[in-house]
């Protein structure tokens, strides 16, 4: 089975200076970069909200999981 979008990301990470997110639940990611140069993950969204931008530097685990061509994938620190 092919891979569809969109793809369910849970990220635990900062996004700015003084500013995080625990366990937050996207399910309407389209599209995943990371940026090794900026230390920076970036999600684009299907929906509102658009693009976000996460602290990759605060990152200690990544987790992608396919099954039945959905992909979910967990960013915790």
């Amino acid at each position: 089975m092919a891979n569809v979008p969109p793809a369910k990301v849970t990220i635990t990470s900062t996004t700015g200076p003084g500013v995080s997110v625990a366990s937050q639940v996207f399910t309407d990611i389209v599209d995943i970069e990371i940026d090794f140069y900026k230390n920076t993950i970036k999600l684009t969204r299907a929906s509102a909200g658009g693009i976000l931008y996460f602290d990759y530097s605060a990152m200690a685990t990544l987790t992608w999981t396919i099954a039945n061509g959905a992909a979910a994938i967990v960013i915790s620190s």
